[in-house]
């Protein structure tokens, strides 16, 4: 009888400890990203949203450097949003949708995707964030920030991933690539119409002359 209630308690105590330790990095990855942080205009604006891509492609022909990064962390927006809702979800409505489909982008047994968007950083790369969130337990709201460096010329916008981070936490290439590679790339980057995906190079890039076929 000693050698069981021995052996219960350092179960219990395992199971407190593993508890605690969940409890804690839940904690510590904890982002709460919502829908007043998505780009308004974008998600306000009503028609085609392939050809607000291309008014922004050629706006960027003509514009300043300073300008050519907003114009661009408009136009990824426009693009975002129009592959949410012609490939994933049509009927994704973030900002004003009432049940959970027009609320998420997707929705799983084990999570809520529910926002991407783009937006430029201090030091002038484009992050673009994925929200995801769990109700059920152990519940848990956490961010992935891609950062990306930018390269414009005359009609064409490359983007190289520079740091992934999950909320403040840096994702190190090794793991990055590790779950990559449990996916089909080749079917990954050929599922990109708009676009290339280079996932051996960490690189997106577009031609907006391709855009305006």
């Amino acid at each position: 009888m000693k050698i069981l209630r021995r052996l219960l308690i350092v179960i219990l105590i395992l199971v407190a400890l593993v508890a605690l330790g969940v409890t804690v990095f839940i904690n510590r990855i904890k982002v709460n990203v919502t829908a007043d942080e998505l780009p308004q205009d974008v998600y306000e604006a009503n028609g085609d949203y392939a050809d607000y891509m291309r008014l922004k492609g050629l706006e960027m022909i003509s514009a300043d450097e300073e300008e050519q990064y907003s114009l661009i962390e408009e136009f990824l927006n426009y693009l975002i949003l129009d592959i949410i809702k012609e490939d994933i979800n049509t009927e994704y409505a973030p900002l004003d949708g009432e049940t959970e489909t027009e609320k998420n982008i997707v929705n799983h047994d084990q999570f809520n995707l529910d926002f991407i968007y783009a937006h430029q950083s201090e030091n002038d790369q484009i992050v673009v964030t994925v929200s995801v969130k769990r109700s059920d337990f152990p519940e848990v709201m956490t961010a992935f920030n891609f950062y990306f460096d930018v390269e414009y010329s005359m009609f064409t916008l490359t983007l190289s991933l520079d740091k992934v981070f999950l909320a403040d936490m840096e994702v190190k290439y090794s793991i990055y690539d590790y779950f990559v590679s449990l996916a089909d790339k080749d079917a990954l980057e050929d599922y990109v119409t708009d676009g290339t995906l280079d996932l051996d190079n960490y690189t997106y890039t577009i031609n907006f002359l391709d855009v305006y076929q």
